[in-house]
């Protein structure tokens, strides 16, 4: 009881943030306070306060684009670099010599180069690119943000074990705020290596989502499923539908798409066969979803935010250490590493 009330003030903090977890915190997982509304107000005014800021930052973002990710919840723009500036990138990527971490999510291998700041200066493509001023207007409208996303490098491996299917093949929703994630694909993305898929429109709050949303919030905390007990819902097939404005989408699309996503709208990893892998530059953004203004783009404030990043993941190493283990997310060794 006395750890419950020290506790208190901490757990009340976390309400006005993006915490999710109906398990880590009583109140975000309370049946009676969600039976009140907690969680749809939650949902509600992260909203709302994500459109404010998307339109402080529309100066300059192209109408359609604008327009495809309000009432879509992406943005799709295929040919997104001149062909040689994207082949040159391609390259660039695939001999860059940055750290590789890996995460191992059932039978699919997700490995990842950090692209900070002092990776970038081998990786002149790259940089550009990130430096490019429609892709950062693009990427700070999608994320209603100044500061610019998180970037990596990825590789995903499918069928790497024997283990269980992959987790991200199920439909889901990230979290209960607007969050915006993206790939520029390096290679064709095809059926046989695992598309994006997407439920159009499913980042709206209709009456249908906003009633799903209620009802998950009164179970999530004892559900069986560990990652809605956390507070990525996962979504039926014969609920998917309901929830967006069309049944849900495969990008099967060919390298050199931008591909940009309000990962509160439905989706998953497709299904993939084995020994099949895709390549892509990904990033994320998920800011405090009830602050109303848009931050600050200092580029000091963007370099910050890869230093506060491997300094968590040197922690998560060192204590995964202590018992013995390695982190979710650890470095990958060896010459194949990437």
């Amino acid at each position: 009881m006395f750890k419950q009330i020290t506790r208190l003030p901490v757990w009340l903090a976390e309400l006005f943030t993006g915490t999710k977890s109906f398990v880590a915190n009583p109140l975000i997982g309370s049946r009676r306070l969600n039976r009140w509304g907690l969680h749809v107000g939650r949902v509600a005014l992260a909203h709302g306060v994500m459109r404010l800021r998307m339109g402080m930052l529309s100066w300059r973002v192209p109408r359609e684009d604008r327009r495809q990710f309000i009432e879509q919840g992406y943005v799709l723009k295929k040919n997104y670099l001149p062909e040689a500036e994207y082949q040159a990138l391609v390259r660039e990527v695939r001999n860059a010599g940055g750290e590789v971490r890996q995460c191992n999510q059932g039978n699919a291998q997700t490995r990842r180069m950090l692209l900070a700041p002092e990776v970038l200066e081998d990786m002149p493509y790259t940089r550009a690119l990130m430096k490019d001023p429609a892709f950062r207007r693009l990427m700070r409208f999608c994320a209603g943000h100044l500061r610019m996303p998180i970037c990596h490098a990825e590789k995903v491996r499918n069928g790497v074990t024997d283990d269980a299917p992959d987790p991200q093949t199920n439909l889901h929703v990230d979290t209960f705020q607007p969050t915006m994630k993206f790939w520029l694909y390096l290679e064709d993305v095809s059926d046989r290596n695992g598309p994006f898929v997407f439920v159009p429109g499913s980042t709206c709050l209709s009456r249908d989502r906003l009633r799903w949303e209620y009802q998950m919030s009164l179970k999530a905390r004892e559900h069986a499923d560990r990652y809605t007990a956390r507070g990525s819902f996962r979504v039926a097939e014969d609920e998917a539908e309901t929830l967006g404005k069309a049944p849900p989408q495969s990008f099967a699309v060919p390298g050199n798409t931008l591909l940009i996503a309000n990962t509160f709208g439905v989706h998953a990893r497709g299904h993939a066969e084995s020994g099949t892998s895709r390549l892509a530059l990904w990033g994320m953004s998920r800011t405090n979803p009830f602050n109303p203004l848009p931050g600050l783009g200092f580029e000091s404030l963007n370099r910050l935010q890869y230093r506060v990043l491997q300094r968590m993941r040197r922690r998560e190493d060192e204590k995964a250490a202590a018992r013995g283990a390695k982190a979710s997310w650890h470095r990958a060794e060896g010459p194949d590493a990437w």
